[in-house]
């Protein structure tokens, strides 16, 4: 294996967005991401040879040194031996960005919620059975949901189910949490799928303030359901996220509520993140983050030790972790 920086979005990965394919979804990093690889994408065939040229292009350039400005600062960047020899699909991730059953305040549709909600989901499951049948896709691999609310597509389910029936052993579903799905339920038992439920908050008022729907008792009645669903040996399937809203739920009170409702279900794995327009200003602006916002962030992970939850860090709260070593 020859040595060099990369990542595994780029060897093996790809993001479909609503009218387009991504190499990822990630943005967060200073490059801002938005590497397109397809536009004007409606579910309608995939050229791979196509696609497996031009990234076969962005890992030359890596090869000899040369990543993509978009990429610059991405977490995801690593310098080791890639395996760059064979040409197969290993990493796949649904952002549909249409349909959902929550206002969240953080989301990018929020400013135009009627018409997203209005937007046309290409049927994806054609394409993973195509996928499937040529062989390019490694079983070992990961395939997420996200981006809206995939439980409420309608091909969800089916979707789901094909892929346990195809032995894939890591799938990942973001989710609202309010409405149940019995695949998810299915995969949970089955140890080959995780789920991350969207909470925000510890408390009925903040839970309407970050999400603007009034699902407060559903949302946590679901969580309990999914966990009861883990197998005794593998408590860290269900998962619950908190993402960071300043003037919303940035304080300790909340947090420590939100430790107590997972802990009351049966929850041992938290993620936690930082809203993103919030991270974005501060950049853009060239300011530091506010000291109230690390000192909060060292307490949710002094906490999650002590409590003994499973503490995963994602994107903006990753860079903040690292950059002061919390973790």
């Amino acid at each position: 294996m020859r040595e060099y920086t990369s990542c595994h979005w780029i060897q093996h990965g790809l993001s479909f967005e609503n009218d387009h394919i991504e190499m990822c979804c990630l943005c967060c990093h200073k490059g801002g991401g938005r590497v397109y690889i397809k536009e004007n994408y409606n579910g309608k065939g995939v050229n791979w040879d196509d696609i497996f040229k031009l990234k076969q292009k962005f890992i030359e350039d890596n090869q000899n040194g040369i990543i993509d400005p978009r990429c610059e600062g991405c977490f995801n960047l690593v310098h080791k031996g890639w395996d760059d020899d064979e040409k197969y699909i290993n990493y796949i991730h649904f952002n549909h960005w249409t349909h959902c059953n929550c206002n969240c305040i953080y989301c990018y549709t929020k400013y135009d919620k009627v018409n997203y909600n209005k937007r046309p989901h290409y049927k994806a499951l054609p394409m993973v059975k195509e996928l499937f049948k040529k062989k390019l896709f490694k079983p070992d691999g990961e395939i997420t949901f996200a981006g809206g609310e995939p439980t409420i597509l309608d091909e969800f389910e089916d979707i789901i189910n094909f892929l346990l029936k195809n032995e894939v052993k890591r799938i990942t579903v973001h989710s609202s949490g309010i409405k149940y799905s019995k695949a998810i339920e299915a995969g949970i038992k089955a140890q080959k799928l995780n789920v991350c439920l969207s909470a925000d908050a510890g408390s009925r008022d903040t839970f309407y303030a970050a999400k603007k729907v009034d699902k407060f008792d559903k949302f946590w009645q679901n969580v309990e359901k999914y966990a009861n669903a883990q197998p005794d040996d593998n408590k860290t399937l269900v998962e619950t996220k908190f993402i960071i809203i300043p003037e919303i739920n940035d304080n300790k009170e909340e947090i420590e509520k939100w430790f107590s409702l997972n802990m009351a279900c049966g929850v041992k794995s938290i993620v936690v993140d930082i809203e993103n327009e919030f991270c974005m200003a501060l950049r853009k602006e060239n300011k530091e983050r506010p000291q109230y916002l690390v000192d909060l962030c060292k307490y949710i992970v002094q906490r999650a030790k002590e409590l003994d939850f499973n503490l995963i860090d994602y994107n903006n709260f990753r860079y903040l972790t690292t950059e002061y070593n919390l973790l």
